[in-house]
């Protein structure tokens, strides 16, 4: 069938504690210049960072990124797109594309891009380790670690949020004399934008599950997602002529 094991992907709980990132306010688009920093995982463990521009990203992996393509990663929208032999992800912080043996994850603060990578690494490892494992292809198993990254960075961000508006909450509410009416000004002029942040959280996170949900639900894009399944059936057809 088109099934290659996503929809059966297990959640399990995060190995690991994910690198602090903030999550408050995701940069719309890539730092001037046309250089990203690009980490590279392979499925046989090797890791390369490189420097590269997303258009040109086709001469190593073997695969070409459309104008949209590049808008998509470009922008701040979340985003999981089945393309012909590759998956294009942007979980929020955790954005590149997704090939049947290697992941490269890409963005404009070299730091960051390495942290996320090596984060998703440490989760993949423990992931091939699990009883089970092998029934699930390289791809799978790196969706379900980013996944689970992202949300892990989502839940630390809104935890964080929270317990500045239940500070704010209680600087409200305080009537003993030493809270002045300015502090209570000030706390109310902080609360907004705080309520506005925790709200957008909540949006992308409830984004991530729906735009899984949709490629889940859509069966070519289900079998266009079965990149290891692809690449055997594409290695076993003979050359034209023979």
């Amino acid at each position: 069938g088109a099934g290659c094991g996503v929809a059966g992907c297990r959640r399990r709980t995060p190995t690991a504690l994910a690198p602090t990132l903030s999550l408050a306010a995701p940069s719309s688009s890539f730092a001037a210049g046309p250089e990203l920093s690009v980490f590279e995982l392979c499925a046989d463990g090797r890791v390369t960072p490189y420097q590269s521009t997303l258009t040109s990203m086709h001469t190593r992996l073997g695969v070409r990124l459309s104008a949209r393509d590049v808008r998509l990663l470009r922008s701040s929208t979340p985003v999981l797109a089945v393309r012909p032999g590759f998956v294009l992800f942007d979980l929020g912080e955790a954005k590149g594309v997704l090939l049947h043996d290697r992941v490269v994850m890409v963005g404009s603060d070299r730091q960051k891009v390495r942290t996320i990578g090596e984060e998703v690494q440490h989760r993949l490892d423990a992931l091939s380790r699990a009883d089970g494992a092998e029934e699930y292809p390289f791809e799978v198993r790196v969706l379900e670690a980013v996944y689970e990254l992202s949300f892990t960075l989502l839940e630390q961000s809104l935890q964080r949020l929270t317990g500045l508006i239940n500070d704010l909450l209680t600087a409200l509410t305080d009537s003993s004399p030493a809270q002045s009416d300015s502090r209570r000004g000030a706390a109310l002029g902080q609360l907004l934008p705080l309520q506005i942040s925790l709200n957008d959280l909540r949006t992308r996170a409830r984004r991530l599950t729906e735009i899984l949900q949709e490629v889940l639900e859509n069966e070519d894009e289900l079998a266009g997602m079965c990149l290891s399944l692809l690449e055997r059936r594409k290695q076993s057809v003979p050359p034209a002529g023979i």
